[in-house]
């Protein structure tokens, strides 16, 4: 995936953002606004990804409608499929029917209907009952503040620069952030209150201030969810971190059943008081986690506990625990 889609309009160089990472807050919370359509059924998911377009160029698609030239309409169709970041496609049974695919022709399927697949197995698929699903994960900070009423309030950063990853939140914050992914819309307030909470973070502090961050719009409050929600599963699936939720559908990990008490153990280990383990940034403290398990499995195995019984008590996949002894 291009992170850039680049055209040229008489010798003019043009480029438009094909990654959430290289979105504006605008441009991002214009595609979620554009996807509540999609999910009420009033905007199909290929002219999304051409209001995206006309977003990003300053164009009024009302008005290139309008011209019914042909040439601008099929030009504005073919930059709109350029977009492949905003969905995947979803098949049924869990993608069963792409699994002997290439991994260059999987990549392909899950970002491009099957109408427009040039693999051999494209018109099967175009049969099949598929899905586009919104593509929820990315690293990057989309909604940097938001301003209620006149007051501007900071949300946490993320920085991937030096090819390191560093987040502000703190471990407190991103466990009580994350019992929050997939509540109803009457507790994002409260979800906002935690990630744009200003400086030392406070649970109390938080839970009064959520009042005030009901006056923000439905919209940004979802786009802020989304987005935290994102980076939740672009730590889960594609950094170190994974290791602490595999296997999790099988045994509640670490990170999400006793995740409060997993951070306050922490104390016991020396590695703090309570206040001070609480304010632990989040990255140092899902590497101690990660840490922690993985000396776990190795005493297990140093103690020739079967390896069956190291997977019925962590959780950990069979495959995974051999590769970490």
């Amino acid at each position: 995936m291009n992170a850039m889609i680049e055209f040229y309009v008489h010798q003019n160089k043009f480029a438009i953002p094909n990654a959430w990472e290289e979105l504006t807050p605008g441009l991002f919370e214009g595609i979620m606004a554009d996807m509540d359509l999609v999910t009420k059924g009033e905007l199909s998911p290929a002219m999304l990804q051409v209001k995206h377009i006309c977003r990003a160029m300053g164009w009024s698609p009302r008005n290139l409608v309008r011209t019914k030239e042909e040439d601008t309409l099929s030009n504005l169709a073919w930059l709109g499929e350029q977009v492949d970041f905003i969905f995947r496609i979803s098949y049924p049974d869990q993608d069963a029917a792409l699994q002997e695919l290439s991994k260059e022709d999987y990549v392909k399927a899950k970002k491009t209907p099957p109408e427009r697949l040039n693999i051999s197995i494209a018109r099967y698929l175009s049969k099949l009952d598929y899905k586009f699903v919104l593509n929820g994960c990315f690293c990057a900070q989309l909604i940097p503040y938001v301003s209620i009423q006149g007051q501007l309030f900071s949300g946490y950063t993320i920085d991937t620069s030096f090819s390191q990853l560093t987040c502000s939140l703190t471990a407190l914050q991103f466990i009580e952030a994350r019992s929050l992914l997939g509540c109803d819309q009457k507790m994002l307030p409260l979800l906002a209150a935690i990630l744009y909470h200003p400086g030392l973070y406070d649970s109390e502090s938080a839970h009064s201030l959520a009042k005030s961050f009901e006056k923000l719009p439905d919209a940004t409050l979802q786009s802020i969810a989304f987005n935290f929600s994102s980076f939740v599963n672009y730590l889960f699936t594609t950094t170190q971190f994974r290791i602490l939720i595999a296997g999790e559908s099988e045994k509640k990990s670490l990170i999400t059943t006793g995740a409060l008490e997993s951070l306050y153990n922490l104390s016991n280990d020396g590695l703090g008081d309570i206040s001070a383990i609480e304010q632990m940034n989040i990255i140092k403290y899902l590497t101690i986690l990660r840490k922690k398990l993985i000396e776990t499995v190795r005493s297990m195995n140093f103690a020739e506990i079967p390896v069956v019984d190291i997977a019925k008590n962590t959780g950990l996949p069979i495959s995974l625990i051999k590769q970490i002894i």
